[in-house]
């Protein structure tokens, strides 16, 4: 997720180095996407959210772009994997149809949780991969717990849960990141899910923990 939600940043940054303005969309369309993260995971209005991912995509649009339009509508799914909600690709299909970008089709389906090319994701992707699909839940926790981007870690968090391999300490991993970085709304949706996995496992007290310090925060 690192290596392809910043490959905005990485192109702003090579054109920095050749000592020329980056162009006008590449500058808007980065700013864009990152406060469409921040926003999202934050739990803002979800109208002004969804401004700033249409604004960041109509700048790329103007670039005709399509590796970058794919990485846009990649990194809206990935965060909305982040927060436990459904993956919706969006339009990614279609401009995956228009021009194949391999990594962007591998990332895509590690997403949707199918098989994928596993060379072409991160290193840190790998490993949770070979656990997913080995159904190892203490291997999938050791995974994530190496990925050193936040995001990127709360990104593997919810694929895990997603794959049935949630343990508790890939929950409380999850919570920590979301509330270290100041992501209420992520923090909320990984606390009910500690809270519904304490209740499942009959550890009353804590989940009426969880369920007091969620009450404090709302």
């Amino acid at each position: 997720m690192k290596r392809r939600s910043c490959a905005l940043l990485l192109i702003l940054l090579v054109a920095g180095c050749m000592s020329k303005p980056a162009p006008r969309w590449m500058e808007v369309s980065y700013k864009l996407l990152e406060t469409y993260k921040q926003d999202f995971l934050s739990g803002r209005v979800q109208t002004i959210t969804d401004s700033h991912f249409r604004r960041a995509v109509d700048e790329i649009k103007n670039s005709g772009d399509m590796d970058l339009l794919g990485k846009a509508w990649l990194t809206r799914m990935a965060l909305q994997t982040a927060i436990l909600a459904p993956a919706d690709g969006g339009d990614y299909p279609k401009i995956e149809a228009v021009q194949p970008v391999p990594g962007n089709r591998a990332f895509y389906l590690f997403l949707k949780g199918d098989q994928t090319d596993v060379s072409l994701l991160t290193e840190s992707y790998r490993s949770c991969w070979t656990a997913f699909q080995k159904g190892d839940a203490a291997k999938a926790a050791a995974a994530i717990s190496a990925i050193q981007d936040p995001l990127s870690r709360l990104i593997a968090s919810g694929l895990a849960v997603r794959k049935g391999l949630a343990t508790e300490a890939i929950l409380l991993n999850a919570v920590d990141n979301a509330s270290r970085n100041g992501w209420k709304q992520a923090l909320l949706v990984w606390l009910e899910r500690l809270h519904a996995f304490h209740e499942a496992a009959g550890e009353t007290n804590k989940a009426a923990a969880v369920s007091a310090r969620m009450d404090l925060i709302r």
